[in-house]
């Protein structure tokens, strides 16, 4: 079992949503013990509620872009999980690849959430509820399956994404079928509540596709920055997705 015990929240909002906060107490099971805030300063009901729950709250300040802010931050306290809440209205960040930045440069798992202004709530609904993993066969992908199924204690609903992205032959698509109900085995046994699922087209367009289709609530992708990029999500792929998805995004490096 993966052990959450420190995680890094930064974010670009005015105060830190209590709403937000509640729908990640569920990493409490899995050790979560500090939140390491690197925003404004936090409301006095914001650090009560957590204490509350038995999780410590320490502001730390920082300076310059927020990409910059968070790497630097997170190389120094060495978090289990970084979270980058922002604004998707504040277009500048995203044209400035806020996100592209923090995905090449992180060293940590990377939670991305944007924003839309909607009053999504966190609190009547778990990030781990009903969780989106893409395939692509790479290592980074074994790695982000290894990760979600570490996280077995705390998940909902796994629903397993391989997008058709060529024409395949039948006899190519008869094997990718077993390569797929193999990893669906695998996380049965895990005891983890698994289907699979095919789509066909962009990749990273069928991934959002599927996020709606199945009411997801976090998106997972591995990402590998450095090397031979094999997987299809070495690149444009994990961006447009962390860049448009309406729910959490979580990169796995």
């Amino acid at each position: 079992m993966i052990e959450i015990k420190k995680l890094l929240y930064a974010t670009d909002l005015k105060e830190p949503t209590l709403s937000f906060f509640e729908g990640l107490m569920d990493i409490k099971k899995i050790g979560l013990e500090e939140i390491i805030l690197l925003s404004n300063s936090p409301s006095e009901d914001l650090r009560r509620k957590l204490s509350e729950d038995g999780v410590n709250l320490r502001a730390v300040e920082g300076s310059g872009p927020i990409p910059f802010r968070i790497l630097e931050t997170a190389s120094r306290e060495n978090p289990s999980l970084v979270v980058a809440h922002l604004n998707r209205e504040k277009k500048k960040f995203f044209r400035g690849g806020t996100a592209r930045n923090l995905i090449k440069n992180t060293l940590f798992p990377l939670l991305l959430i944007n924003e839309t202004g909607g009053g999504r709530s966190f609190s009547t609904r778990g990030l781990f509820d009903s969780v989106i993993l893409a395939t692509d066969w790479s290592d980074s992908f074994r790695k982000a399956l290894l990760y979600i199924i570490g996280l077995k204690e705390i998940l909902g609903v796994l629903d397993i994404i391989h997008v058709l992205s060529e024409k395949l032959t039948v006899r190519d698509i008869r094997h990718l079928k077993e390569r797929v109900g193999e990893i669906r085995k695998i996380c049965l046994e895990e005891e983890i509540d698994t289907e699979s699922h095919f789509y066909a087209g962009k990749i990273a367009g069928e991934i959002l596709l599927a996020s709606k289709d199945y009411n997801a609530s976090l998106i997972a992708m591995g990402y590998q920055s450095r090397g031979i990029l094999k997987g299809a999500f070495s690149g444009s792929t994990c961006y447009r997705v962390a860049e448009e998805s309406s729910v959490p995004v979580l990169i796995i490096p």
